[in-house]
């Protein structure tokens, strides 16, 4: 630098030659002087911006806490649904008041420093948690067509198969369901979305169809009476069991996006039940038993019933 200036002044012989590369030398030392803390977004430092994004991490954790405490609280007074759309707009509520807080203290509602907050944050999420926003639009997307409510009995495909399930909870990321043996099913709802959906409670009743083979020496007419008898006698069985369950009232649910179910929910007289002839084995013959009952979870119990007075009463040993 000494050499420089003195260059200066023996080719030009002037001092303002020395004072011009005295400022050209100087200015740089000021630049790397700066600290990145002075570096500025809008009117906004970078170290405000960094503890902004970390306070939102602990405003977010707090909507979560006020989230699930609303929810256990109302829970023991109110329905579930209620206490779960309750103590999420409880959430949102923390989440908004809590952004609006930190926006103001940190940033001072600077347009650019918060776009820039956001857009950091937005970035960070969409490479560390694409799973985590599939199923939340899956999640949407299930609760605008209402594919499945609160307390329904579903079963969903898929490894592993859930089999009969009642849906425990909902949110906007993932489904639980709980089966019948005590399982519980924490299922993403991107994956629930692009799974196959049996939903029993949709409709309100469901076909069971028995096939038995008999033997050739019980004429079909006096199986076919005696069945129908057994069928018209057990009070589970439509249309002898009152439609008075809440999956019978709503019959076949509609949704934003699919209307026109029809209510055949309320037409339970024309679920009659029906015995076939279908055909001829070695064994005997082919009889196919069909009926219509409304309480899924007691499936099998009723088969159970049916099957058993058949066989009571189709006992070549009894004398009807």
């Amino acid at each position: 630098m000494i050499a420089a200036r003195r260059g200066g002044d023996a080719i030009n012989g002037s001092p303002h030659s020395c004072c011009r590369a005295q400022v050209f030398f100087c200015q740089p030392a000021q630049y790397t002087g700066m600290s990145d803390s002075s570096i500025l977004i809008g009117t906004v430092t970078v170290g405000n911006i960094i503890a902004f994004m970390l306070v939102a991490l602990a405003v977010i954790f707090a909507a979560y806490l006020m989230y699930k405490t609303v929810k256990a609280i109302l829970a023991r007074y109110t329905t579930r649904s209620v206490a779960r759309w309750t103590a999420r707009f409880a959430g949102y509520l923390v989440l908004l008041a809590g952004f609006y807080w930190i926006d103001l203290i940190f940033l001072g509602f600077d347009i650019e420093a918060t776009i820039a907050s956001l857009g950091i944050i937005s970035i960070a999420l969409a490479f560390a948690s694409q799973q985590i926003i599939s199923s939340l639009l899956a999640g949407f997307l299930i609760a605008m067509n209402r594919t499945i409510a609160l307390d329904d009995w579903v079963e969903v495909g898929g490894d592993p198969a859930t089999g009969l399930s009642q849906v425990k909870d909902m949110t906007f990321t993932r489904t639980i369901l709980k089966d019948r043996d005590g399982r519980v099913f924490l299922m993403p709802n991107s994956t629930l979305l692009s799974s196959k959906i049996v939903n029993y409670s949709k409709s309100g009743f469901i076909e069971i169809p028995l096939n038995l083979i008999l033997p050739v020496t019980i004429p079909f007419t006096r199986v076919q009476d005696t069945c129908l008898s057994i069928l018209s006698e057990n009070p589970d069985i439509l249309p002898n069991k009152q439609s008075g369950g809440s999956a019978a009232k709503r019959g076949i649910r509609s949704s934003f996006f699919f209307q026109g179910y029809s209510r055949l929910g309320k037409r339970t007289d024309l679920l009659t039940p029906r015995v076939l002839f279908t055909g001829i084995t070695n064994q005997g013959n082919a009889v196919s038993i069909r009926f219509w009952i409304q309480d899924v979870v007691r499936r099998e119990d009723i088969i159970s019933d049916v099957l058993a007075e058949v066989s009571k009463r189709l006992n070549p040993g009894t004398t009807q």
